[in-house]
């Protein structure tokens, strides 16, 4: 597995409850300029809309060598479908319609037989009261490892 790009904010916003690994559906232009790393998922958001599921906002600029004469009208943040199982749809789905939930992307990355695959997460966005709280365990933890580092010297 080769990792392309990764939505690192996605981490630190949201609380994760479900992955999901999915395909998306790529115009062969788009998959050489993925797989040259120009690829951009930080301000994307995956949308279901009539039973499906869109990636809007995935930034993915054309291919260095193809003639835009080629490709009239290419939009490069343009909405791309992702292809996913029907029972994973309906759970994705069922989830969506709690309120708070949503569907992030988090990583676009080549697989084993070089063909291109998109992680997403249907998740929660953390209130600044629990960002608050988790650097505060973090940061409490780490003096706690000096501490006894220390202690052991």
């Amino acid at each position: 597995m080769k990792l392309i790009t990764k939505n690192r904010l996605a981490y630190h916003d949201y609380s994760i409850d479900k992955e999901y690994e999915v395909w998306i559906v790529l115009k062969w232009h788009e998959v050489k300029s993925i797989k040259l790393g120009h690829v951009n998922i930080k301000d994307s958001i995956v949308v279901l809309e009539n039973r499906e599921l869109w990636i809007v906002g995935m930034d993915v600029p054309l291919y260095e060598r193809t003639s835009p004469v080629l490709v009239p009208g290419y939009q490069p943040k343009g909405r791309r479908k992702i292809l996913i199982t029907k029972k994973e749809l309906t759970k994705v789905a069922a989830m969506l319609d709690k309120s708070g939930y949503v569907v992030i992307p988090l990583e676009v990355y080549i697989n084993k037989r070089w063909l291109i695959k998109l992680k997403i997460w249907v998740a929660k966005l953390m209130r600044k009261v629990e960002k608050k709280q988790i650097l505060k365990e973090k940061d409490q933890k780490r003096q706690m490892d000096r501490e006894i580092r220390s202690m052991k010297i």
